[in-house]
């Protein structure tokens, strides 16, 4: 390799390393700015049941109302207002479910097999 190649691939990884910098600061300044909302208390998607490919019903809440809907890659499509003596609400904490790493282990346990 001659001088130039050499002097052309380091013109590369600098370019690579500058981009990447920029997509870093450019992704956290967006989350900063609030243009993507993070977390919203009013809307809250409790149950979501997959019918067909693309195609689901999800249960959702909005304030203290429930609601079913249709939910398709067109579309949505109100089904039905909900009354929450109908809907049967566990709650899942996070501390009763199993860490990552032992489902993980869980999982390569039963692929071994």
């Amino acid at each position: 390799m001659d001088i130039q190649n050499i002097l052309q691939v380091l013109a590369l990884i600098v370019a690579f390393v500058i981009i990447l910098f920029l997509t870093y600061y450019v992704t956290k300044w967006i989350a900063k700015s609030g243009a993507i909302p993070l977390k919203t208390t009013n809307i809250k998607v409790v149950e979501t049941f997959k019918i067909a490919p693309n195609k689901y019903i999800q249960i959702i809440q909005l304030g203290s109302r429930y609601y079913a809907i249709g939910v398709s890659k067109e579309n949505i499509t109100f089904l039905t207002g909900l009354e929450e003596e109908q809907l049967d609400l566990v709650e899942t904490s996070t501390s009763q479910q199993m860490p990552f790493k032992d489902l993980l282990g869980k999982f390569a346990k039963n692929n071994k097999k």
